[in-house]
């Protein structure tokens, strides 16, 4: 409780479409939003509680910019079968207008009691990088972005990658790496600007369906390229409703019904994860017997240098 006490949850539902991901199934693939009126009557009553001190931890949902967004057409909605608004790429029907939540911030902000509101909520970036054939729609997002970074950030701003390859990202029905490589260099720029030195912090998952060892070896050389030491990870978790967890415990992928890797003993799932932390003094030496095990020798010096 503690954790959400001083937390705001303004709308419900994700159309992101995840393979790994419940939320969808629980809560729904459409957005329902507060009102303004109802988001800013429980911000008055959080201010009146004793021990809060102005600092509201999160604005946000599910994910923390979907708020109002839905089909322009919401017939064209109704026959939809894609699992997901986003992937593989954003549907040209999808309303990504961010102008409501923009509204939301600064009427929340701009209450007596409130010194700051941060986004706890994870951001979607790719929704942050698309560009609509509506120039307003595409200030809004860049005005919000900026907004995001400069006025909402606790210094750390959390991001779901969930991984570098853009192989088992398909699989996962993410955006491709690069789109975290690019809003990366947005929000590098927009704190150099601001003079502000904030992190960003990634999520990354291991033995997903789809994910081998030499996929997370190049995991680590890519994240220690951008200077990345690794903490928020997890393993998957095979979870009721997905079609992650079909895969992984079919052995096949429902949509295609092709073959696809899961690791499932402890040694497979350990031979992933330990590729996340390459930076740790105590795992080098058995990430190095791994990589020659598996034939990739030529990352450990990309990893370690010459000299290790």
């Amino acid at each position: 409780y503690d954790m959400i006490k001083f937390s705001i949850n303004i709308h419900r539902g994700c159309f992101g479409g995840c393979a790994f991901c419940t939320i969808s199934a629980h809560q729904g693939k459409f957005i329902v939003s507060r009102s303004k009126e109802s988001i800013l009557k429980e911000v008055k009553e959080v201010i009146q509680l004793p021990d809060f001190k102005g600092y509201l931890s999160d604005l946000g949902g599910p994910s923390a910019n979907m708020y109002q967004m839905k089909g322009k057409d919401e017939a064209i909605c109704k026959k939809c079968k894609r699992p997901s608004c986003i992937h593989p790429k954003v549907c040209p029907n999808l309303n990504t207008d961010h102008r409501p939540l923009l509204d939301i911030y600064h009427a929340v902000d701009a209450l007596p009691g409130i010194k700051k509101s941060f986004i706890g909520s994870g951001v979607r970036y790719d929704l942050l990088l698309h560009q609509s054939k509506d120039e307003a729609i595409n200030r809004s997002t860049a005005e919000y972005t900026r907004e995001l970074i400069v006025n909402h950030v606790s210094g750390r701003l959390k991001v779901a990658p969930e991984h570098t390859s853009n192989r088992v990202l398909s699989v996962m029905r993410k955006p491709s790496f690069e789109q975290f490589e690019t809003f990366k260099k947005i929000f590098d720029r927009i704190n150099r600007e601001e003079n502000l030195r904030q992190q960003l912090i990634p999520y990354f998952i291991s033995s997903h369906p789809g994910c081998n060892e030499e996929d997370m070896a190049e995991l680590a050389v890519i994240t220690k390229r951008l200077d990345f030491h690794l903490e928020q990870v997890q393993d998957f978790t095979p979870t009721p409703m997905t079609v992650a967890t079909e895969a992984w415990y079919s052995g096949f992928h429902p949509y295609t019904l092709e073959p696809i890797f899961s690791a499932k003993t402890q040694r497979e799932k350990l031979a992933q994860r330990q590729f996340f932390f390459w930076y740790k003094p105590e795992e080098r030496k058995n990430i190095i017997n791994e990589l020659r095990r598996i034939g990739r020798s030529d990352l450990i010096d990309k990893l370690y240098g010459k000299k290790r």
